[in-house]
């Protein structure tokens, strides 16, 4: 088997129940982007039995995956559709990102669920406060369903300003029967008496230091080849001199499955830590050890020992975007 991505499947109903208990509110799981690399249809299916009140998700490719699998969790799409036909068909609630894009959804002429999303601050997308009367008065002469309102937040320090737009844009729209929904992993636990949902996506993974969670994800490697080298030898492309007399263990995995080529990449092999050696190849990784290793064991590249949070600081990046990155063509494994 190539490189995989173990799963932990009771760690991730732990977070997700641990969440729910902890904010007492409704949970939307993000699942967008492959479920940030841990795999959209494992996710999907893990979580589905836990009844959250609905997925996120950021494409109609995504939404339309879930539904071919017989998941039929609710389905807030976060990013735009233009498939009128599939949102309406399939119950996939739609974002009304602008203005704009309303007028196209009204102009299908069909019952779709739709949550507002208010543009506090953050200027990415959204109805801008000004906006909501025209919104509200196009959603009533339509055929469309709205069935939340939800802002997004820019960063902690705007939550407080942020927060209390959203606050005075709520009393402009009924919303006593509505989903309101605004905080994130980040702000899942300031006191927020206006909302009755989240959204989570990195807490769910374990990629917090919020709350007790648990990792769930795993990612692994098995040697593919042992080559017993002299020190003054080369490897790889470039031909890095290797230092001393040992081995390189060859690892199929690469930049094409998520790495980043210009880190360093470390290991773990039975709770100690092996470096790589040469330059990363598109399929291929090599690491260099001066003592023989039990080749038929899997590395660890991410795990207990290397954990995304620590990554993250090493490689002076954000966890999502270490795991959001891990291609599609490695295999998730549930566990």
């Amino acid at each position: 088997m190539r490189a995989f991505v173990e799963i932990n499947k009771e760690n991730l109903i732990y977070n997700y129940k641990t969440i729910k208990e902890k904010t007492k509110k409704e949970i939307i799981c993000v699942i967008k982007s492959n479920a940030y690399g841990h795999g959209l249809i494992e996710v999907a299916k893990t979580l589905a039995p836990q009844n959250p009140k609905m997925f996120a998700v950021s494409t109609f490719e995504e939404a339309a995956l879930i539904r071919k699998n017989l998941i039929f969790t609710p389905i807030l799409l976060l990013g735009v559709c233009d498939n009128f036909y599939f949102a309406s068909n399939y119950r996939i609630t739609l974002t009304i990102v602008s203005i704009d894009y309303l007028r196209k959804v009204v102009a299908a002429n069909l019952p779709i669920f739709i949550h507002l999303l208010i543009n506090t601050g953050m200027n990415r997308d959204g109805i801008n406060i000004q906006e909501i009367e025209e919104a509200l008065e196009l959603i009533k002469n339509s055929k469309l369903i709205l069935r939340g309102i939800f802002t997004h937040f820019a960063s902690l320090e705007s939550y407080d300003l942020q927060n209390q737009l959203f606050e005075d844009s709520l009393t402009k729209i009924p919303h006593e029967k509505l989903l309101i929904h605004s905080q994130a992993t980040a702000t899942m636990l300031k006191e927020n008496n206006i909302t009755n949902a989240i959204r989570i996506g990195l807490a769910l993974y374990g990629l917090s230091d919020l709350l007790e969670l648990k990792p769930v994800l795993s990612l692994k490697a098995c040697p593919i080849n042992e080559i017993k080298v002299n020190a003054s030898e080369k490897v790889s492309y470039d031909g890095e001199i290797i230092p001393n007399d040992g081995y390189i263990y060859t690892l199929p995995i690469g930049y094409a499955d998520g790495l980043n080529r210009s880190h360093k990449i470390e290991v773990s092999f039975n709770n100690k830590i092996y470096k790589q050696i040469g330059v990363m190849c598109m399929d291929h990784l090599m690491i260099f050890s001066e003592e023989k290793l039990a080749s038929q064991s899997c590395f660890e590249i991410i795990s207990n020992n290397l954990p995304v949070i620590e990554l993250a600081k090493k490689y002076a990046t954000i966890p999502y975007e270490i795991v959001a990155k891990l291609s599609i063509r490695l295999k998730r494994i549930l566990k």
